[in-house]
């Protein structure tokens, strides 16, 4: 994952790769990465799922996102 700035944060298509491993039948590409944008509180107020890739494992992905931005929380899927 890399911290575009303070509150964006892009998942490259290697990280969708590995995420996608602990979400089998995950709709996410593993061809593409997808950014995610918080505002201060961590609430998701931008991003660039498209609508056939949307859903419960790009929200999961948001929200594994946010949490290492935000509070350093290091993903489970990450080695």
């Amino acid at each position: 994952m890399n911290l575009i700035n303070s509150h964006t944060v892009q998942a490259s298509p290697r990280d969708v790769e590995l995420f996608n491993r602990a979400w089998p039948g995950s709709r996410l590409s593993p061809d593409r990465g997808y950014w995610f944008a918080f505002d201060g509180t961590g609430d998701l107020i931008d991003h660039d799922v498209p609508e056939q890739d949307d859903g419960r494992e790009a929200w999961a992905l948001s929200e594994d996102c946010r949490d290492w931005a935000l509070y350093g929380t290091w993903p489970a899927w990450l080695p």
